[in-house]
């Protein structure tokens, strides 16, 4: 149950903010998130930068629990993902972790339980 927000330089096309957000959800299901698939919430953002300069920017909330692993294997699927949408290069891209506990997390007016593996 990860929320993810993207700032990217202003300019990109709708159709390229659908499919980037495509593979954002791919990368979470297929790396630290593979049971859960209805409560990933995924917001694009333009942003006045250029690549290199602050963006490609990914903040990643969750709960705590993932592995270093997990993490890193998603940070990787996620270079690519942008290198393939927008022509970033891997070195461009910032990708920042935030771990809150789950008694922080709500959905439907309910804390979410601890993030079981």
């Amino acid at each position: 149950m990860p929320v993810v927000r993207v700032d990217i330089p202003h300019g990109h096309s709708n159709d390229t903010k659908a499919a980037l957000k495509e593979a954002i959800r791919d990368a979470i299901i297929t790396t630290i998130d593979p049971k859960i698939t209805k409560y990933i919430y995924i917001a694009i953002r333009d942003a006045y930068a250029e690549f290199g300069d602050g963006a490609p920017l990914i903040t990643v909330d969750l709960r705590p629990g993932r592995e270093t692993e997990r993490k890193a294997a998603l940070a990787e699927s996620l270079s690519k993902a942008f290198t393939e949408a927008l022509g970033t290069r891997p070195e461009d891209l910032y990708l920042l972790f935030r771990e809150t506990p789950a008694s922080q997390h709500y959905c439907g007016g309910q804390p979410l339980p601890d993030w079981q593996p």
